[in-house]
């Protein structure tokens, strides 16, 4: 394995923090390889047969693939420059389905799919909303995405967030005839460029990473204000160097815990959760070369805690791999289990 000086000198920076276990495991297998440039994964847990799971992957030049577990491809959307992807249950014309939403960097834009319980895809009606007009004299440049719920009303949001700082949370609505509509319900504002977003449904908050900054915690719900919360910040234990990239959430049995894409050290920070308290990263995991490549420069990735197939019984981790075999970009798979014993967390 190749270790760069860059590299080894921002780990070597990490000494001057708290001391962190650093682990490594290795991916169960991985998808297909993009031409393009892969982004960001999104898990859909099949509700009756968990081998029918499926991991969406956005490619930023081209469009959104949909991949079995596996990684071989089970369709393609080509709706162009599509970054962020995430999944929420929804109600659509009395039918209980999920939908799959994103932003398209083009057109500073969201668009949409529908996945059903069969698992079926196909892009929503209306698939695209354009955003901008709505946002305050000076946003631009669409770029960072998640989805939302909250269990006590089912009110679904769909959020994106722009280079300019703004982050727009829109509600998504059931228009009736099959067709959704998104209504804007407030912008917060972070000072540099964010990135990677998750929103907590269980606990009502939502987690913002400014890249080369900190990662904020957000009221999740409009009406419970917009004072921000500091997580983290760059530089510290598992942030020493930038970028603060991907984030989602792990929420099973064996705890709850926020995953974050330490993008300069090609590493994952872990940080175990519970209610309002700061979380302190727990350690530090690697994606290691094993029956497939390593992992590096990873920008999104996503969790499950369900179990999803015989390889994956507490849960998988979905991760965008930067530096793929013969020059191309993919993503990779990893059993959750896998880091929870690495680190030690039960």
């Amino acid at each position: 394995m190749k270790i760069n000086l860059t590299l080894a000198a921002a780990l070597m920076a990490t000494s001057a923090f708290a001391e962190v276990p650093v682990v490594q495991v290795t991916a169960v297998t991985e998808s297909m390889p993009i031409i393009g440039d892969a982004d960001d994964p999104a898990i859909w847990v099949h509700p009756t047969d968990p081998e029918a799971s499926i991991v969406l992957g956005t490619d930023k030049y081209n469009g959104l693939h949909a991949f079995d577990l596996n990684g071989e491809e089970l369709a393609f959307f080509g709706d162009g420059a599509v970054n962020n992807v995430d999944i929420r249950e929804f109600s659509l014309n009395g039918e209980q389905v999920w939908l799959a939403s994103a932003t398209e960097r083009d057109a500073d834009g969201i668009v949409f799919y529908v996945i059903r319980q069969d698992g079926s895809i196909e892009r929503a009606d209306p698939n695209y909303f354009d955003v901008l007009p709505d946002m305050p004299e000076g946003t631009k440049k669409i770029y960072g995405h998640a989805m939302g719920r909250d269990p006590a009303t089912g009110r679904v949001w769909a959020l994106a967030n722009f280079k300019t700082g703004h982050i727009a949370q829109y509600e998504v609505i059931d228009a009736g005839d099959g067709k959704i509509d998104i209504v804007l319900a407030r912008v917060l504002k972070v000072e540099t460029q964010p990135e990677g977003m998750v929103f907590d449904d269980k606990e009502g908050h939502l987690y913002v990473g400014e890249e080369d900054v900190a990662i904020w915690r957000f009221p999740g719900l409009p009406e419970a204000g917009d004072d921000a919360t500091e997580i983290t910040r760059i530089p510290s234990d598992c942030f020493p160097r930038d970028d603060i990239e991907g984030i989602t959430l792990y929420d099973g049995a064996e705890g709850r815990y926020l995953v974050a894409s330490s993008q300069g050290i090609h590493r994952y920070g872990i940080f175990p959760l519970k209610g309002d308290d700061i979380p302190a990263c727990a350690g530090l995991v690697e994606i290691a070369a094993g029956d497939v490549d390593g992992v590096s420069e990873t920008d999104g990735l996503d969790v499950v805690a369900l179990p999803v197939g015989a390889n994956y019984p507490r849960g998988m981790l979905a991760v965008m791999d930067d530096q793929n075999e013969e020059f191309t970009t993919n993503f990779k798979f990893v059993s959750f289990g896998d880091v929870l014993d690495a680190l030690n967390l039960k």
